[in-house]
């Protein structure tokens, strides 16, 4: 682990006009009661952002169901608290992330809190899967229409405002690009299989983390250990629901993708897509894949395979390492591999980064301070670049520093990300073709043929849905 960082920004803050406290949540739309006599200007984007020098005291509280409550450790956790304690001081105010609300719940508790102009939270984070419901019956705030934010600087996620842009408007955002599905791989297997524990990261480097190199892995990584004719040790056990997607991605396929116009399309009866299951199935019907131990066993009983050295490697997503964080065996983490015959395809992850929302109960004048005071907290803490920002809290979590400082580097850049708006699409499901493709009990071809066109009716009930939600918000 570095001892130290590098520091070489620090944000200047700008104070411009007095502004009212917040009050409780409205729905009257009214625009700011009070008027600005300056403006700050962002660096990166050259546009002007409307501040303020005094909320009032008002408080914000973002919600999630995930965030830990604990002490400050790192030179930068610390850093951090500092910049924050010294931004509310300054704009009199106060904000905090903590875990308010369930898994399960969330979507259920923004709804009615909104629908009751009382939401537990002035922004709460959503995963995908749960936006596309509340914000097309209007429950959510216009983020385009807040002069305090500008979508266009490097710290907001673009591929959470490319997916929560619908008509002229921007319904959500993301300070973070969280990197998701990868391969894991334990490094003493490797070594008794007669592959350098370092040659993933090298091939990743080098551009020749192939398929063709990674079913040369499975061969030698996959033994009958004990000469009694049955697999003993597997090249990989992973999920389905991670496994075919990621092979789908790195065939440069997807599941459900959007046209230049803005509308949801059926991707599974493209030839990348068919091809890219087609190959997956092969290294399942090739005995590299661990079958599931037991039916009555938890589903994610392919943490337990990897961690315990049944098998030695796994596809599986970053939040996922406190499952295996303690194994014996040490262990790296590489993008998952890509077809070298598909001259489009490159590493690529999957991103589906939880998405801050604002609920649309608030008055014009409420939302900008929230979206000021909010502007502020995602600011790369002073003396930090962007880059150190994203890759401070994963050093903790890895074994070594080449997984953050080039696996999950590589993750962040658009080049090695296949967008998927399988979430915005409801009753879809990744599960409604990997679980029976997975299991062997369809082929690809007959569940795609069996899937097209139930999708293509929901899809196309969702797409009218956006058409007519896109057509109000011009």
């Amino acid at each position: 682990m570095k001892a130290s960082m590098k520091k070489v920004i620090a944000m200047g803050l700008v104070a411009v006009m007095a502004v009212g406290t917040m009050t409780g949540c409205s729905s009257n739309g009214s625009s700011s009661n009070g008027s600005t006599s300056g403006s700050a200007t962002t660096a990166d984007s050259g546009s002007e952002k409307k501040t303020f020098d005094d909320l009032g005291g008002m408080e914000i509280l973002i919600g999630d169901w995930y965030t830990a409550d604990t002490d400050a450790i790192t030179e930068y956790q610390k850093d951090t608290e500092k910049y924050r304690q010294e931004i509310m001081d300054t704009y009199n105010f106060k904000i905090k992330r903590e875990s308010v609300y369930s898994y399960t719940d969330q979507q259920t508790n923004y709804v009615n809190g909104v629908m009751a102009n009382n939401p537990q939270c002035q922004l709460f984070y959503l995963y995908q899967e749960m936006v596309s419901e509340p914000l097309m019956n209007g429950l959510m705030k216009d983020l385009s229409k807040l002069p305090e934010l500008d979508f266009s600087e490097e710290k907001w996620n673009p591929t959470v405002v490319d997916l929560m842009s619908i008509g002229s408007g921007i319904w959500g955002m993301s300070p973070e690009a969280e990197p998701r599905g990868g391969i894991f791989f334990n490094k003493r297997m490797l070594k008794a299989a007669g592959i350098d524990e370092d040659e993933p990261y090298d091939l990743q480097a080098s551009g020749e983390w192939t398929w063709e190199k990674f079913e040369e892995y499975c061969k030698k990584l996959t033994k009958d250990t004990d000469g009694d004719g049955r697999t003993d040790q597997y090249a990989m056990a992973s999920f389905s629901k991670y496994y075919l997607p990621m092979c789908a991605a790195n065939n440069n396929a997807t599941f459900i993708d959007r046209d230049e116009d803005g509308k949801y399309v059926n991707a599974i009866t493209t030839d990348e897509f068919r091809y890219a299951m087609n190959w997956g199935v092969s290294l399942i019907d090739q005995g590299y894949i661990m079958p599931k131990p037991d039916p009555n066993v938890a589903w994610d009983w392919y943490k337990a395979a990897f961690r315990d050295g049944e098998a030695a490697m796994q596809t599986a997503e970053v939040y996922e390492i406190s499952a295996f964080a303690d194994m014996q065996d040490d262990w790296g983490f590489v993008m998952f591999p890509y077809n070298q015959k598909n001259d489009k395809a490159t590493n690529k992850q999957i991103p589906n980064d939880n998405i801050v929302v604002m609920p649309s109960c608030f008055d014009d004048a409420t939302a900008e301070k929230i979206a000021f005071a909010y502007d502020l907290y995602t600011e790369p803490t002073p003396g930090y670049t962007l880059e150190d920002v994203y890759k401070e809290p994963y050093y903790p979590q890895f074994r070594d520093d080449r997984a953050v400082d080039e696996t999950l580097v590589m993750m962040k850049d658009p080049e090695h990300k296949q967008a998927s708006y399988l979430p915005m699409v409801s009753d879809i499901d990744y599960g409604d073709f990997c679980y029976g493709v997975y299991a062997l009990a369809a082929t690809p071809a007959k569940k795609i043929e069996e899937l097209s066109t139930q999708w293509d009716s929901k899809i196309a009930k969702v797409n009218e849905n956006y058409e007519k939600f896109a057509a109000e918000h011009q």
